[in-house]
């Protein structure tokens, strides 16, 4: 489907650029389809995006019900993080924090 949907707008598009005396209403109607499609595939891109996070989110939650996968932990206790990231703002590359 999405196949088809890029092979049409494309050919949209082609005819719409080409040097060719069309009379104004085949114009017209030819713009609207190509708007349609063009809103149809960004639909189908956004479809796609979603159905992919949410696979990946359904991946990436436990199966125990507890958070990260600690089983010894108190589960909403705060832990420490192991180390600080800190991030250069000039580059945004990350800076190793040599202070203790």
């Amino acid at each position: 489907m999405k196949k088809i949907i890029k092979k049409i707008s494309g050919a949209i598009q082609v005819i719409l650029l080409a040097p060719v005396r069309l009379p104004s209403k085949v114009l017209h109607i030819l713009k609207y389809i190509g708007l349609g499609l063009g809103i149809i595939e960004s639909v189908i891109v956004e479809d796609e995006e979603s159905a992919s996070a949410d696979k990946n989110n359904a991946q990436a939650r436990p199966s125990n019900g507890l958070v990260d996968g600690a089983e010894h932990d108190v589960v909403g206790a705060i832990k420490p993080p192991d180390r600080i990231v800190k991030y250069d703002l000039e580059t945004g590359k990350e800076v190793l924090d040599e202070t203790e």
